[in-house]
């Protein structure tokens, strides 16, 4: 499979100082939800993407709009940064990340809360609040992915400058950049300052390599900012390796330990370290694969949650994006690896052929993910999955980020 390898004859324009306030929410929601499946771009779809948008009446375009109006409110807003937040994590190291785990709620039978109980499945929207970083990492990757996107099919600068300058402050700049560690990451009031379970929340930053390659490629991040970056990365991926933390979240048997190889081998391998990032890759299939999917397509750890769609369509993301960045070192999880391959496509069959049924307990199943994963499985393994049912017509995600990823459906 081919790198991203994508060529830009333009110049950057001034940079411009924006606030890291959030945009509102009457702003968020004027743009269309353009999912974001995909973790890693493909220079040879990307370009018969770009090639195919500039029909006004094609799915290319229709998605474009969504990525240019999320770019258009990252332009209006950032760069974010650790730094940037109210609260300490207990280090007192502001450059630390620090987030409140999702699923856990102060204990109503408590005066003080305290220690919090756990709800799985809702979400506490203190995990939001100005005093931790969970937000600002969010909506970091969401600018800096809309940012690059915008600036590679339109071609304006503006957008690439400001997502590099998102980039130099969050990572490389020593007065705003985020610590290489996960240290405090989804802590329990009460009962942990941290945890391993938190290491989920860096997996976003996978979505920054790709970009940063682009963004290197067009000028807006040079050759002293893409070596620090990468530099940056190692040592996270060192962390990973290392830590307490991330020797538990190895051992994870569920969506977590997905996670946690596709983090490690797409770190290693952004940061040099291919061989390492081999080892992980060698390892995935009997680790993970085989280990966590049933021969009849289910995976009982995610199916036990209480929203088990979510959570099967979540692994299977993990998965997918293994299987792209194993394609980068001649390794084909879902070709050559018959085992692999046979089973994730049980695993697709089964959450997307209605096999079992879905609770909607608070929220309806968001069929985005879905429709991303069908697509991207079957322009890598060349299986038509649209057979499967999705209970909404396919123009209900024209406006997904996976048709610029993605090459038109007749263009396998």
């Amino acid at each position: 499979m081919t790198l991203l390898i994508t060529i830009f004859g333009m110049g950057l324009s001034p940079r411009v100082t924006h606030s890291s306030t959030p945009a509102s929410e009457d702003v968020q929601e004027a743009c269309p939800s353009s999912g974001g499946f995909m973790m890693f771009w493909h220079a040879d779809w990307l370009q018969r993407a770009k090639a195919a948008h500039s029909s006004p009446a094609t799915r290319q375009s229709q998605a474009l709009e969504a990525v240019i109006c999320n770019a258009d409110r990252a332009l209006q807003r950032g760069p974010f940064s650790v730094t940037q937040k109210t609260g300490f994590p207990p280090d007192r190291d502001i450059h630390d990340y620090y987030s409140l785990a999702p699923y856990w709620w102060p204990d109503p039978d408590k005066e003080n809360g305290l220690p919090y109980t756990r709800r799985d499945g809702q979400t506490n929207p203190e995990r939001y609040g100005d005093g931790v970083d969970g937000w600002r990492r969010h909506e970091m990757v969401q600018d800096v992915t809309s940012l690059t996107l915008a600036g590679y099919f339109t071609e304006d600068p503006r957008y690439l400058d400001h997502a590099a300058r998102q980039i130099r402050v969050w990572f490389l700049n020593p007065e705003t950049a985020m610590n290489p560690n996960m240290n405090y990451s989804q802590y329990i009031p009460g009962r942990s300052s941290g945890r391993s379970y938190g290491i989920i929340d860096s997996r976003a930053f996978i979505r920054i390599i790709d970009a940063a390659r682009l963004l290197h490629q067009s000028g807006a991040l040079n050759d002293d900012d893409l070596a620090s970056l990468k530099n940056w990365f190692g040592r996270f991926a060192a962390w990973l390796a290392e830590s307490e933390h991330g020797r538990q979240e190895q051992k994870a048997e569920n969506n977590h330990g997905t996670f946690y190889d596709l983090q490690l081998a797409s770190f290693h391998w952004f940061s040099g370290d291919e061989d390492l990032a081999a080892e992980v890759i060698a390892a995935f299939t009997g680790k993970r694969v085989l280990m966590q999917i049933g021969q009849d397509g289910r995976m009982p750890r995610e199916l036990a949650r209480t929203r088990p769609f979510h959570y099967t369509l979540f692994n299977l993301q993990a998965m997918m994006n293994m299987a792209l960045i194993a394609d980068r070192l001649g390794m084909e999880l879902l070709t050559i690896d018959r085992e692999a391959g046979d089973r994730i496509h049980s695993a697709i069959t089964f959450v997307s052929g209605g096999g079992h049924d879905w609770p909607l307990d608070r929220t309806h199943p968001d069929y985005m993910p879905l429709y991303e994963l069908l697509r991207l499985h079957e322009t890598m393994t060349g299986m038509d999955d649209f057979g499967a049912s999705i209970p909404k017509s396919e123009t209900a995600f024209d406006a997904s980020v996976i048709h610029l990823l993605l090459p038109p459906r007749n263009q396998r």
